[in-house]
């Protein structure tokens, strides 16, 4: 009896020291690693990829609750009423490492849960980041063209602007030489209007002289009066052609200074244009809400029609003021018709008080037998067919001009809505991204 009392007391102390070493996890490390092993072993996952707490709760209480178990039931029944205190002190540790497991398990599945939003936040940012590089390589590719196109619209005005230097120079030469030889042909002037008074009072001399003296000095002057006379035919025919030469130069420098006016107003508007383009770029370049919102494509295409439709009423309104002009003098070539006595026989200037301006009239003028006529008024009524026939053809090409218009206007929008179609499937990658 004493040594199955020894016996019983020795199991007893055994159970109670392995559901200690249990519970406050100071006995030895073999336990610890067994039940995690077979925690991980028994650990299962749902089809979603999510912990499942339930399965991992079963698998940390498995080991503990079949050691006490175990221990539990290794004692001796006779002792079952000495033990029935440490029996419930023993379940109350099994509640508390059940309670622990659970809090552990709720703790282990939301780290799994930040682990999950974790790798899902790193995929989100890595895509983030792809999509960046892309934007960021387009806007730099942007930029290199934009360079470009600058670098190619600098060098295009240093060389216009080179070209218009060095026309302006030879202006200025020409201008110098013609100012030069305008002074020449203004002194060569005065020479021959000084030229032209002597002889004039030479002449003057010679005819009092001759009044006044014999006959025989008479010969002597006549001969004399012809070499001047010859002489000073001579000197104005040099005069009138140097002075058409003057005035052929003169018009010319007035054609090299309107010519130099107009290259100084087309480079002024080339400057402008290029700062108000270098300023647009730089604009674009650098986003300011400064820049043009409108397309720069739908106002040239706009202006185009726009041209197009005023040219088209120019030709129209010329049209129909030829079309009024015929009708006004087609009305003031008709007599008055106060006179309510017509002779059926007249001729077509006497019977134009009958308005034929429609096929029907003329229809219902040539199908009637009361009216006869003559061979004038079947050229006037073919006068007034093939002006008719004019007014149509002439309508005809103005709606041909007018579709022909609203064609280009369409294919214009056409294209530029392909492009836009192109604009938008080229962003919308991106977007998706």
């Amino acid at each position: 009896m004493l040594l199955i009392g020894a016996q019983e007391r020795q199991r007893r102390v055994r159970a109670m020291r392995l559901c200690g070493e249990i519970n406050t996890g100071n006995g030895p490390q073999w336990p610890q690693a067994i039940s995690a092993r077979r925690l991980q072993e028994s650990l299962v996952r749902h089809p979603s990829g999510r912990w499942d707490k339930a399965s991992y709760s079963s698998a940390a209480l498995s080991l503990p609750r079949t050691r006490c178990f175990a221990a539990l039931g290794s004692m001796n029944p006779s002792s079952a009423k000495v033990s029935i205190e440490e029996y419930k002190r023993l379940q109350e540790k099994v509640q508390q490492l059940q309670a622990r497991v659970d809090s552990k398990t709720e703790t282990i599945v939301r780290l799994g849960k930040d682990l999950e939003l974790a790798q899902e936040e790193n995929r989100q940012i890595k895509a983030r980041s792809l999509t960046l590089e892309r934007n960021l390589e387009r806007v730099e590719q942007e930029v290199h063209k934009y360079a470009a196109n600058e670098v190619d619209i600098k060098t295009s005005f240093k060389i216009e602007k080179q070209q218009l230097t060095d026309e302006v120079d030879t202006l200025k030469k020409e201008l110098s030489a013609a100012l030069k030889e305008n002074e020449e042909l203004k002194a060569e002037k005065f020479d021959l209007q000084k030229d032209c008074k002597l002889f004039r009072q030479r002449i003057a001399k010679y005819e009092i002289a001759n009044l006044e003296g014999g006959a025989p000095t008479i010969v002597e002057e006549s001969s004399h009066r012809k070499s001047m006379v010859e002489s000073g035919e001579d000197e104005l025919g040099k005069y009138e052609k140097l002075y058409r030469e003057f005035k052929q130069i003169e018009t010319d420098l007035h054609t090299v200074l309107g010519i130099k006016e107009e290259l100084v107003l087309e480079r002024d508007a080339l400057v402008k244009k290029v700062e108000r383009l270098s300023t647009e770029m730089a604009f674009l370049l650098n986003g300011d809400p400064r820049r043009v919102a409108e397309d720069l494509d739908s106002l040239v295409a706009e202006n185009r029609f726009l041209k197009a439709r005023l040219d088209s009423a120019n030709e129209e309104s010329e049209t129909m003021k030829a079309t009024l002009s015929k009708y006004r003098a087609m009305t003031e070539a008709r007599p008055s018709t106060t006179n309510p006595i017509v002779n059926q026989e007249s001729s077509l200037g006497e019977k134009s008080s009958v308005a034929v301006v429609n096929m029907k009239q003329i229809r219902e003028l040539l199908s009637s037998h009361a009216i006869k006529l003559d061979d004038n008024d079947y050229k006037a009524i073919t006068a007034i067919l093939l002006d008719l026939c004019n007014d149509k053809q002439m309508a005809l090409t103005h709606l041909r001009r007018a579709n022909k218009v609203l064609g280009n206007r369409v294919n214009e929008v056409e294209s530029h809505l392909a492009v836009l179609e192109a604009k938008s499937r080229s962003t919308s990658p991106n977007k998706q991204t």
